[in-house]
């Protein structure tokens, strides 16, 4: 996943507010009613699927990590298709019964309508119903708004979101969540607790059937030096130490492995473990460490450093391994996870 950066324009915004208050609540409604500016997705569709978008979705598990999947979404023609990607997130039959074969479940409480969206100058307002509150504690709560905020800014035009209940700007929900100023990604599945002076994200496996498995990006707490920042080394490192045990996730990466050195050469992430490395033989299990390495990279390196592949090296020599061979390094993943 690759996400960019920008800075909204807040003059902008600023004025739309001004025109609001001075209008009045019809204005305000009449405003956010406008169908969103059409949001390019990440991906296009083949021809043949014309009328769907790739678009990334944040479901939830049945141990409550929020899970990214890219889905085919119908786009009909002239409507928004951040708005049908939000929709695709309430909790209703027909959306359950698209996500049941690998067990999650929408997050948006049931009955939930949009009333409004707008997008400007990357910041995308919208409005929902009172069902929207329907939820029953503070883990609920968050796990709902960080669905609708990293679904939505998963579209280029988003870079932050402001939710409103029945055209309404509430200082914060039920259970004390800041609604004051717009929200943007931050610390999805944290697990840290304040253990550490640093954060990372690294990518974990989760199942719920014990058949299909995804990759979820969990935001770990590291320590590290006063004064220093985050490294790329310790962020493999903290991949490698697994996740925490009663966290029902999983990883297939040795506690035992070392990572020695990470360099980066025209796009190529070149990944340099111990000789232990060469033990793993089973092509699965390769293929999904090299997955969990790519993924966590990308959230590292996010668009500062142009990054397309990822070789694995054993004592500074390039292996074959998994579908990674010495003369084709593995392409990033474009989608932690794909239904």
């Amino acid at each position: 996943m690759r996400r960019k950066k920008a800075i909204a324009i807040v003059v902008s915004a600023c004025l739309v507010l001004s025109l609001v208050v001075w209008k009045g609540t019809s204005m305000l409604k009449t405003f956010l009613n406008k169908e969103e500016q059409q949001v390019p997705t990440l991906i296009e569709s083949p021809e043949d699927d014309q009328n769907l978008r790739n678009t990334v979705l944040y479901y939830k598990d049945d141990k409550g990590f929020l899970v990214p999947v890219m889905r085919k979404i119908p786009w009909p023609e002239g409507k928004g298709i951040a708005k049908a990607a939000i929709r695709a997130l309430v909790d209703n039959p027909a959306n359950r019964k698209d996500m049941e074969n690998i067990g999650l479940i929408p997050v948006i409480p049931a009955n939930t309508e949009i009333l409004g969206m707008s997008i400007n100058d990357g910041l995308c307002k919208i409005d929902f119903t009172k069902d929207f509150l329907n939820y029953g504690n503070k883990e609920e709560e968050e796990a709902i708004v960080k669905s609708v905020i990293y679904t939505l800014t998963e579209f280029p035009t988003i870079e932050e979101v402001q939710i409103m209940i029945e055209g309404k700007y509430p200082d914060k929900l039920t259970y004390g969540l800041n609604l004051t100023t717009p929200l943007t990604r931050k610390d999805i599945n944290y697990n840290g607790k304040g253990k550490g002076n640093g954060k990372v994200i690294v990518y974990y496996q989760g199942t719920v059937n014990g058949i299909e498995n995804y990759f979820v990006p969990v935001t770990k707490d590291i320590e590290i030096a006063e004064n220093e920042s985050v490294t790329v080394l310790r962020t493999i490192e903290a991949l490698i130490e697994g996740p925490d045990e009663d966290s029902g996730l999983f990883t297939v990466i040795p506690s035992t492995l070392e990572v020695k050195n990470v360099d980066i050469v025209d796009g190529v992430a070149y990944v340099n473990f111990s000789e232990e490395i060469k033990e793993i033989e089973d092509e699965s299990i390769a293929q999904d460490i090299v997955k969990s390495i790519a993924l966590t990279l990308s959230e590292y390196y996010e668009n500062d450093v142009a990054l397309d592949k990822v070789s694995i090296m054993a004592d500074g020599k390039e292996i074959d391994f998994g579908n990674v061979t010495k003369k084709e390094p593995a392409a990033v993943p474009t989608f932690a996870n794909e239904y």
